[in-house]
């Protein structure tokens, strides 16, 4: 009675822990390919407004800027993930224990019955 709630409740816990996983591993190379692709860029500024050298001053502070949020982003996810990934095997690891215990107590039970 007590191992189907159990196994549905892992079952949930292990689904939603995958697809979180899996929503962070996607931020991640989302992120990833964004930062590369700044970094490979050369950014464009207004032309006509500003003389040459200011205009790639300016264009390279935004584009150090974007890259810098990018990093940024793509560190938190990092973050994110480790510590999604750190909660499962904690969970993982009661779950384990609940599971001894059950037997454990199966075990005693039978063994009453059995008298």
């Amino acid at each position: 009675m007590i191992t189907p709630i159990l196994q549905m409740e892992e079952q949930s816990l292990r689904q939603h822990s995958k697809e979180e996983l899996n929503r962070l591993n996607q931020a991640i190379q989302r992120l990833t390919v964004e930062v590369d692709s700044t970094k490979s860029q050369p950014c464009e500024a207004e032309r006509g407004k500003d003389p040459p050298a200011l205009q790639e001053e300016g264009a390279s502070g935004s584009a150090k800027s974007k890259l810098a949020w990018l990093e940024a982003a793509l560190q938190r996810a990092k973050q994110d993930m480790v510590r999604q990934l750190r909660e499962y095997q904690e969970l993982m690891i009661v779950r384990l224990g609940l599971d001894f215990e059950i037997a454990t107590y199966r075990k005693l039970l039978e063994s009453e019955e059995s008298r």
